[in-house]
């Protein structure tokens, strides 16, 4: 062949490479906002109806997408609860680490962690998660679906508490391990607990005990000098005090 004759059929070749290449971008782009439609439906319907109201084709409709394609990606309800729960704490866990590295490292940022906990339990992707809990109680199929996930995610929060403690100088001793667990299991009920008894200064009082029993933890390990007390919310001051603290 003339050399000519080479370089057309090297550059044809080139050519369909090239744009065989750009359609499986643009499938796997494809592929990859239909996932994303069908998550963010999944958690609209877990925040607003519950766990018992959620079915592939009620999330379909939600997402806008074919019955045939929801099987496609995710067959069984199953597969989509737990596809869901791993994206939903990517995006919380994203919105963690946006808060914390505005703050300084150490004390700062393991100081933020209870706030971050009870704002994160609130959002639409903390209350999914939440009603995915529940749901899993009176669900044997469920529950064994989703156990290693919920387990693998809630071992990463576990680490992210460690890692922070260690960078503020403490000791993750079992009581530092045990304010975590009490944190992460105080804020999915308390969530819960306010569609019924809406009460603000329940969650303040909640959020007052917690960072108390951290600056006890903070003060016992690094000395009194270095913790920050955490002011009693106003409402929760006995009547006489709140007249002594207004004069």
């Amino acid at each position: 062949m003339p050399d000519q004759g080479r370089r057309v059929a090297a550059k044809r070749t080139d050519s369909g490479a090239a744009l065989r290449e750009r359609e499986r971008r643009s499938n796997v782009d494809r592929s990859a906002s239909t996932r994303r439609q069908i998550f963010e439906a999944t958690i609209r319907c877990l925040q607003t109806d519950g766990y018992g109201a959620v079915t592939n084709i009620r999330v379909a409709e939600a997402a806008g997408v074919s019955r045939g394609a929801m099987m496609h990606h995710f067959p069984t309800q199953q597969a989509l609860i737990v596809a869901t729960i791993e994206y939903a704490y990517g995006k919380l866990s994203d919105h963690r680490m946006q808060v914390l590295s505005k703050l300084d490292v150490g004390l700062p940022r393991y100081r933020a962690l209870i706030d971050l906990a009870w704002a994160t339990a609130q959002m639409p992707e903390g209350v999914a998660c939440n009603e995915v809990r529940h749901g899993s109680r009176s669900n044997p199929e469920l529950r064994a679906a989703v156990t290693p996930i919920m387990t693998r995610l809630s071992d990463d929060y576990g680490r992210l508490h460690i890692r922070l403690a260690r960078e503020a100088g403490l000791e993750a001793d079992a009581e530092v391990q045990g304010l975590t667990a009490m944190t992460a299991m105080t804020m999915r009920s308390l969530a819960v607990n306010t569609f019924t008894y809406p009460r603000s200064q329940m969650v303040e009082n909640v959020l007052f005990t917690l960072k108390a029993a951290r600056e006890d933890i903070i003060a016992r390990q690094l000395g009194e000098h270095v913790a920050q007390r955490p002011k009693m919310p106003e409402s929760a001051r006995p009547a006489s005090k709140r007249g002594k603290a207004a004069r």
